[in-house]
């Protein structure tokens, strides 16, 4: 990630909101750009770590996930409304809402009706 992209928040640099930034990942059908916020990538490494996994892993198994979905529910949408980075965001969020514990968010400091707290988000008025 660009340093411009990137803010210094109680010492540690987070993404905020930033251009998509595009990567290749290798599949079994051979490799293809994703595009993804910064955040998003960030997300993908931080499970890939935590899973033992390699993004190409990780990508190939949620693709062929996705086309077993789009099978079994005979889904007969466009391909790019089931595209591989719309089903990556909606993996990354339920990923971490599975880990999110009450004792979490409240380490997090949310709910005390300040939901963008420790967010890339704070502190805009």
């Amino acid at each position: 990630m660009a340093a411009e992209q990137l803010e210094t928040r109680g010492g540690k640099q987070v993404a905020g909101v930033s251009p998509l930034e595009s990567r290749t990942v290798s599949l079994a059908g051979g490799p293809i750009q994703i595009r993804l916020e910064p955040s998003y990538w960030e997300a993908v490494e931080d499970i890939c770590r935590r899973e033992e996994l390699s993004v190409d892993e990780l990508c190939a198994e949620l693709k062929r996930r996705l086309d077993e979905q789009v099978r079994r529910q005979r889904i007969t949408a466009e391909p790019a409304a089931l595209a591989l980075p719309k089903a990556m965001r909606v993996f990354i969020v339920g990923y971490f809402r599975q880990a999110a514990t009450e004792n979490g968010h409240d380490r997090a400091g949310h709910g005390r009706g300040m939901p963008f707290t420790r967010t890339p988000f704070e502190g805009g008025n």
